[in-house]
């Protein structure tokens, strides 16, 4: 095959040039189709998170309660146990903080 002429005929070989012909849809853009379907996707997409970013804000609250509100903080409970021994006589001092505050108050 000898790649020296091309006619107009010929679309597929890259660098080959040719006239659009009048009714070619290929090269033929619908101005009012491509617009409803540009507008259409984008009500269509601004629908979706419509109805979408709420379900992720109540599904991301729930997982929060579940993983943060609801558990039980083990951390925090030992250190909150640790500090009322501290303060009822678990301490170097062996005194509690009542008796400390009764020796400050006077009594």
């Amino acid at each position: 095959m000898s790649h020296g002429k091309h006619s107009d005929e010929h679309y597929g070989e890259p660098g080959a040039r040719h006239q659009a012909v009048a009714l070619d849809p290929e090269h033929d853009i619908n101005a009012k189709s491509a617009t409803l379907w540009v507008v259409g996707g984008a009500i269509v997409t601004f629908v979706c998170l419509w109805v979408m970013v709420p379900i992720f804000l109540r599904v991301q609250q729930e997982e929060r309660a579940r993983k943060v509100e609801q558990t039980e903080n083990v951390e925090y409970n030992e250190v909150k146990a640790h500090e009322r021994a501290f303060l009822g006589g678990q301490n170097p001092t062996k005194r509690s903080i009542a008796d400390v505050l009764k020796q400050l108050a006077g009594n």
